[in-house]
């Protein structure tokens, strides 16, 4: 495997190995673009964080009459703690592959349906008191404080879990809609899609790595100058 790592310099650091590097400001942000003149390849990624998440934005584009064959699923993420780490070669925080998206499709199915469980049994339980006439023995009545099941957080549970609920379809038709899940790239075609890491906190540096055929192209990720 051929690495080609994505350098401020015009020629990736690698004077005449047919490859350059590019940087593109976006309205969204920095671009950083790799052209591989061997491979026919040209690999445009941006980095963004939403929530418990790093997102790649990947853009890749074959000028070639073959197929390209790629699996996002395999793309790497190395989280270093500090920049000097990352250069050494030291050892990192987590090393992992991306997240692949029906993983977290399921994971928001799952996470959704624990929430409305605990929701629905919690209001199952709520007890509040209320005043009612009770006939004695005799025909009397009596008013008494009589604990009965709280009707109002029933109903609240249950407006939570249909905001839950929909709110989980709209992330789910989101990564179905933007998730890099094509294979290959075709002949003079393109694919592009978001590819899900996850988000380690304590990490300066990320150190991404994406195999297309036989080269693994390498952009860093500084999260803290």
């Amino acid at each position: 495997m051929k690495v080609i790592v994505w350098t401020g310099d015009k020629d990736c650091g690698r004077p005449a190995a047919q490859v350059s590097c590019v940087s593109l400001e976006t309205p969204r942000g920095l671009v950083s673009v790799v052209n591989d003149n061997r491979s026919s390849l040209s690999l445009a990624v941006s980095f963004y964080e939403d929530g418990d998440h790093i997102i790649a934005a990947a853009h890749l584009k074959n000028s070639s009459d073959e197929t390209l064959q790629f699996d996002s699923d395999n793309w790497g993420a190395a989280h270093f703690s500090k920049k000097e780490n990352a250069r050494s070669g030291g050892k990192p925080i987590l090393a992992e592959t991306a997240i692949p998206s029906r993983d977290l499709l399921r994971g928001i199915r799952s996470g959704a349906a624990v929430d409305n469980s605990v929701d629905s049994f919690m209001a199952s339980i709520a007890k509040s008191g209320e005043v009612r006439e009770v006939r004695q023995a005799d025909g009397s009545r009596q008013r008494k404080l009589v604990i009965v099941e709280d009707q109002q957080a029933k109903r609240d549970a249950s407006s939570r879990n249909d905001s839950r609920r929909e709110h989980s379809i709209t992330k789910q038709e989101r990564i179905r809609k933007h998730a890099l899940t094509q294979k290959s790239v075709p002949a003079f075609g393109s694919a592009k899609g978001l590819v899900y890491f996850r988000r380690i906190k304590k990490a300066d540096v990320v150190v991404f790595s994406f195999p297309v055929l036989d080269s693994i192209y390498v952009f860093r990720l500084l999260r803290r100058a």
